[in-house]
């Protein structure tokens, strides 16, 4: 089907269309649709073509957009490095409650004319363009553009810095630990605490206090036969540790008696 004729040449859709006996396959709707509203002329937007790491891209100039984005199909083709954001940035759209997160970013290789620079973009799902070029972009370069004809004039090759009195600052809103004071903190912990954790060697046993708690035997009579608890090699020098400092604060007490149960030596996870 042709559709359209520009710059001498025919622009040709196919369809692949196929008919299709009614009845012959039950899942298969017709349905046909067509524009009720008035038919208007609008003017085409400003799309240029750039390049990214030596491939060609379709850009948009667009000055209501405050940053420079890039498409993540793109950047998915290219294979170019991500930069993941430590905290993402909202981003709103011109329509009322659409919002959408960036979470990543890329320097890659641009050129545009004459510039040929290291330029930052943010990347978001783009669906019609491959580059969006917004205020950043523009600014920088004291780009000059317009339509009726379609015009792009670049004042400066070289990236100027974004600042003057044209230059407001985005502030975040994002509420995030600093990682230096969480340090100062926990050193500052340590250091109160350090008195008071202290291993069973250095601390003596607390005073006892009286309970008044009975546990009645099933059996007074009974008597267990001595059981004489082993320690497994890996663990006879933590053993060892352990014993000499709990006899040697008085928590355990060396006596003669009746070895009731025997104690397991088991390993703690981890």
């Amino acid at each position: 089907m042709k559709w359209g004729v520009e710059n001498g040449y025919d622009y040709v859709l196919e369809l692949f269309g196929q008919q299709v006996a009614p009845g012959t396959y039950p899942g298969i709707q017709r349905n046909a649709s067509r524009r009720k509203e008035v038919p208007r002329n609008v003017p085409r937007p400003v799309v240029v073509e750039a390049m990214i790491e030596g491939h060609r891209v379709r850009a948009l100039i667009d000055s209501g957009s405050l940053g420079d984005f890039m498409s993540a199909t793109l950047a998915e083709q290219l294979k170019l490095k991500r930069i993941e954001l430590a905290s993402p940035i909202s981003m709103n759209l011109a329509v009322q409650g659409s919002r959408t997160k960036v979470n990543f970013g890329m320097s890659p290789r641009f050129q545009y004319q004459g510039i040929d620079e290291s330029r930052y973009f943010d990347i978001i799902n783009l669906s019609n363009y491959d580059v969006i070029l917004g205020t950043p972009f523009l600014y920088q370069h004291q780009v000059l553009f317009g339509l009726n004809p379609t015009r792009v004039v670049i004042g400066s090759e070289e990236a100027l810095p974004l600042e003057g009195k044209g230059v407001n600052r985005l502030a975040s809103n994002h509420l995030g630990p600093e990682m230096d004071e969480i340090q100062q903190a926990r050193d500052e912990l340590m250091a109160y605490a350090q008195s008071i954790c202290k291993s069973a060697l250095v601390t003596p046993l607390p005073p006892l206090w009286k309970l008044n708690h009975r546990i009645p035997l099933i059996d007074p009579e009974k008597r267990y036969q001595l059981r004489r608890a082993r320690c497994p090699e890996p663990l006879k020098k933590q053993w060892l540790e352990k014993r000499n400092a709990y006899i040697k604060t008085g928590r355990w007490v060396s006596t003669t008696s009746y070895n009731a149960v025997p104690m397991l030596y088991i390993t703690k996870p981890g």
